[in-house]
Parts: C-alpha cells; sequence; structure tokens
C-alpha cells in the first residue's frame, strides 16, 4: 500500500501515463513538490500533440496496447511516447510499427491539396532517436521504441507508395518549412481542431488510463463532427476484458476530470448496461463536455466482451490475448477515496435508463 504523498503522487502518474513504478517515482523525486506531474503545453505543442492523437486515434495494425502505445511521458515543453515492438502474430508479416506510423504520421499531399497525417511534421533522428518536430516552432514528439535505420526504411517505402497514389510527400519537398500545400493548417485560427486541442492532446498524455478499465483489447478513436457552439467532438471505444462493471468505465471518467491531474470535463450524459445479462448489450456510453470556456466533446463508449465473444477473441490470437491479459492496472482503494475527496465532476455521473 502506498502511504506517502510521494507514492502516491508516483501511484497516479503511473495509472495516467502508463510508465512503470520505478520511473513514475523518479519523475516525482526529481519535481517541485506540489507541481503539476501532467502540464498543460503551449499552444503550438498542443496543436501538435492533438494532431498526433488524430492520427493514432485508429491504428491500421493490431496492437497488444491501446494505441500501441507502451506508456508516455509528458513534459512541460515536449512529449515523449514509447511504443511497442512489432507483433508476432501478425497477419500480414510486411506491417511494422514504423511503416504504419510512418504512414498515419507523415504528411501527405492529394491532387486537390488536403493533407492527410500531421501537417508541417518533419522527422529527424537525434541522438538514436526518432523526433518528430514542427518547422518554425520548438514543438516536438519523440517516438521511442522506433529503430532509427527502420524508421528510414520505413519512410522511403511510404515515399514509394505515395508516388504511385499520384500524392505528393510534403516532408520530402519541403525538407525545412511548411509545404504550400501545408500552410493553410499553420494557423488554424478558431477552427475546430484548435479549439479542441486541449482535449486531443490531454487525452493522449494521459494514455495509460485506458488501461485501468481491464485488460485492453482494442481501442480506436475518431472525430465525430463539428459542435454547433465550437470545437469537436472525439469518441473512442476502448474495448476491454475483465473489467469491473460500471465501477470501472465511470472511474475512468473521475479520473479524465480529477483536479490537477485530469482534464476540464464534466459529465453530461451516460447510458449505462453494465446490468444487463451477457450478449444483450457490451456497452456503456458516457459524454462528457469541456468546462467554462473549453470547447470540445468526448465521448467514451467502454465495451466489455464477455462470454462467448471474448472467448472468439482468445482463440483467434491467444499469445496476443495472453500479452494483453498482463496489461490491466490495478487501481488501488484509496485512488477511489481520492476520487471522492477530490470533488472530480464526473466521480457520480448519473444513470439513463
Amino acid at each position: 500500500m502506498k502511504t506517502t504523498v510521494a507514492e502516491r503522487r508516483a501511484e497516479l502518474l503511473r495509472l495516467y501515463t502508463g510508465m512503470s513504478w520505478q520511473s513514475a517515482r523518479r519523475r516525482v523525486e526529481a519535481a517541485t513538490p506540489g507541481s503539476l506531474l501532467i502540464p498543460q503545453p503551449d499552444a503550438d505543442q498542443m496543436l501538435l500533440e492533438a494532431r498526433v492523437m488524430a492520427a493514432l486515434a485508429w491504428r491500421r495494425i493490431a496492437t497488444v496496447h491501446p494505441w500501441g502505445i507502451k506508456y508516455v511521458d509528458p513534459r512541460s515543453d515536449r512529449l515523449l511516447i514509447r511504443f511497442e515492438a512489432d507483433l508476432a502474430e501478425r497477419r500480414d508479416p510486411e506491417e511494422s510499427q514504423a511503416l504504419d506510423l510512418a504512414e498515419a504520421l507523415l504528411p501527405r499531399a492529394d491532387e486537390y491539396g488536403d493533407v492527410k497525417g500531421v501537417p508541417g511534421a518533419r522527422t529527424h533522428v537525434e541522438d538514436g532517436q526518432v523526433v518528430l518536430r514542427v518547422p518554425d516552432t520548438s514543438a516536438s514528439v519523440t517516438l521511442l521504441g522506433l529503430d532509427p535505420d527502420e524508421w528510414l526504411r520505413a519512410v522511403d517505402v511510404q515515399d514509394r507508395r505515395l508516388g504511385a497514389y499520384d500524392m505528393t510527400p510534403c516532408h520530402r519537398d519541403q525538407p525545412a518549412q511548411w509545404h504550400p500545400a501545408e500552410r493553410p493548417y499553420r494557423r488554424p485560427g478558431r477552427r475546430g481542431t484548435a479549439a479542441s486541442a486541449w482535449l486531443t492532446s490531454g487525452l493522449l498524455r494521459r494514455a495509460g488510463l485506458i488501461r485501468t478499465l481491464g485488460a485492453p483489447l482494442a481501442v480506436t478513436g475518431w472525430l465525430g463532427h463539428h459542435e454547433r457552439g465550437g470545437g469537436e467532438r472525439w469518441i473512442i471505444d476502448p474495448t476491454f476484458a475483465d473489467g469491473s462493471g460500471a465501477a470501472g468505465h465511470r472511474r475512468l471518467m473521475a479520473l479524465l476530470a480529477a483536479p490537477d491531474w485530469g482534464l476540464p470535463l464534466a459529465t453530461v450524459d451516460e447510458h449505462c448496461s453494465c446490468h444487463l445479462p451477457p450478449g444483450y448489450s457490451d456497452q456503456c456510453t458516457t459524454v462528457a463536455a469541456g468546462l467554462a470556456d473549453r470547447r470540445g466533446v468526448l465521448e467514451v463508449r467502454a465495451i466489455q466482451r464477455r462470454g462467448d465473444r471474448l472467448k472468439r477473441i482468445q482463440e483467434y490470437r491467444p499469445a496476443t490475448f495472453a500479452a494483453q491479459q498482463q496489461l490491466a492496472l490495478s487501481v488501488p482503494g484509496w485512488v477511489a477515496r481520492w476520487l471522492e475527496r477530490s470533488g472530480s465532476p464526473a466521480a457520480k455521473a448519473p444513470v439513463l435508463a
């Protein structure tokens, strides 16, 4: 049981980010007492992280960890993301983390000038690490867990594929500055992406929380629509096994909204199906909106696989399922008591019939 303030701060950091206990403890010991361990970055950094999260929200390859992320290490001026190694049970032997990330993150323009990927993203190998930067800003995201040589090969493969589809690799044509096709994205003004960057960036900085639901089977996310008052509605649907029912998804929302650790969110709607028998409905949906002047809405569709559905998943990829069983983060009882004392606006969500 964690009893000291430092130990409990380290335990919370582990739950939010997915860091190991030792790494979380070192971060706490190095930080100023009482400081925020998941700080909010500046506008450029936040926008880059939001676009990275949008690119990673629907991975095209199977992963063990949610979004393939083992852990995140959020700093005030940058973000480090540790990706998992390639799966042994790959359907396509040519698929890899490096190739999928190159396709998701590197910006390319189609014949109409629309840009896919992360506008402005340029990757560099620095001190043996792959670092994503944006020209004319100090924003950066370090992609840990990638072999630099493999990454460069993946970028070359991706660029050749783009040529076959008549798409322009912006990073190749303009490696040190914004490509003309990217310039409309340079200053997004008050468009939904910028207005809701706090939400998408904040979710990426707290990616470890998905594992508090239970054994993670998969998680995808997508942009639902632009809200009438501005901002975006983001939807994520974590699918998990061996969860704790309503206590699990309500606790997740409470952790997402906890003061000093979470985001300025409040639950506005919930539909819970945990009381229904297996096979009737495995999904519980919670909608949370930004507080005060924060624009954006997060919809979490927590899906718990049980019975025959879980058995089929287990039999399809036994090695992957076994690895996922080891990832669930157990939440200590003191965390629930801390959430009650902290007055998290999502701690007690209404239950709709």
